[in-house]
């Protein structure tokens, strides 16, 4: 668009004033010593090759926009399905078995964020470890430094154990025989966990296990009843459910994001009956999701879930 402004088309003066002013700027450029082209020339190569200069300082143009123009770097890939163990972990990695690790290093002292993005402040935390192990401080995570940890690591079984079709994950597994309380693992998904019943806590020692997994499904553990079910946050538990088996042995599942549908006290429930959704509510709020999961016999304290889980576990953690 043309924004001189508009001068009458009829009338000498104005046209005597435009040639002034066009002879001032040919004065001007006359009188410069020289004049800076903005346009690339043509190599001696591109004229023999028969393109026109015309033609090449336009590709020079479009050469030199690409090279100038910012690169972009595609994000590492997100797995959220990866359990802790199942790979090496090093700078860059994003993922659920990332955010296991951020958590057993957390309850072990580092003051890190479970956010599942292993980076600076993670990798500073892996290194403080190896050298409380006496391990070679390469900042990688491999299964040893894991295993060092005290997490268990799954390996797949050539078993087919039974399958809730409702939840498409195992029951339970070949050992399940061999646990005392329970009849089906507690989480529907993939998982891990380790024996840190007893462990220090904030509030006391820690009074189960903490099983790591994303946003997957919880199961009742037993044939029983629903005695209390939590779904407003709040407390240490936030929402929370507790179940009592025939024997009078209680069940307690902590930090659900949510529980379902008709799950009421009072309600009886089968083994494997879906419950409700592994979260991070109560005071695991903004760590990593998982299931805090008690068991209580017969009104009495609370005992270490750790062997009848390894029993029922549909995914046995392998040899250390």
């Amino acid at each position: 668009m043309n924004d001189r402004p508009r001068e009458s088309s009829t009338g000498r003066k104005s046209r005597r004033n435009w040639l002034i002013v066009a002879g001032a700027a040919i004065g001007v450029i006359g009188a410069s010593p020289a004049v800076a082209i903005d346009v690339p020339l043509p190599t001696t190569s591109s004229l023999q090759a028969g393109a026109s200069p015309q033609a090449t300082a336009t590709a020079s143009t479009k050469t030199t926009a690409a090279a100038t123009a910012p690169v972009t770097t595609t994000s590492p890939r997100v797995n959220w399905s990866a359990v802790l163990g199942s790979r090496d972990l090093r700078m860059g990695l994003v993922g659920s078995d990332v955010k296991q690790l951020q958590s057993v290093l957390r309850r072990r002292g580092e003051r890190i964020t479970a956010d599942g993005s292993f980076g600076r402040q993670t990798r500073g935390a892996v290194i403080r470890t190896q050298k409380k192990f006496k391990m070679k401080t390469t900042g990688v995570v491999n299964k040893t430094l894991v295993r060092r940890l005290g997490v268990t690591i799954r390996v797949p079984q050539n078993t087919a154990p039974a399958i809730d079709t409702s939840g498409g994950y195992p029951l339970a597994g070949p050992n399940t025989a061999k646990a005392r309380y329970l009849k089906v693992f507690p989480v529907a998904g993939k998982h891990t966990y380790i024996n840190d019943f007893g462990a220090g806590r904030h509030q006391g020692g820690h009074q189960g296990n903490d099983i790591m997994a994303e946003r997957v499904p919880v199961r009742a553990v037993v044939n029983g009843t629903v005695t209390r079910a939590n779904r407003v946050e709040s407390g240490l538990g936030g929402i929370y459910i507790w179940l009592q088996d025939t024997a009078g042995n209680d069940f307690y599942y902590a930090h659900l994001t949510s529980i379902n549908a008709g799950i009421e006290p009072g309600v009886p429930v089968t083994a494997g009956q879906l419950l409700g959704v592994v979260g991070n509510t109560g005071d695991a709020r903004y760590g990593a999701t998982h299931l805090h999961f008690e068991i209580r016999p017969k009104g009495s304290g609370p005992i270490s879930p750790y062997t009848d889980l390894l029993a029922v576990d549909p995914e046995p953690p392998a040899s250390k």
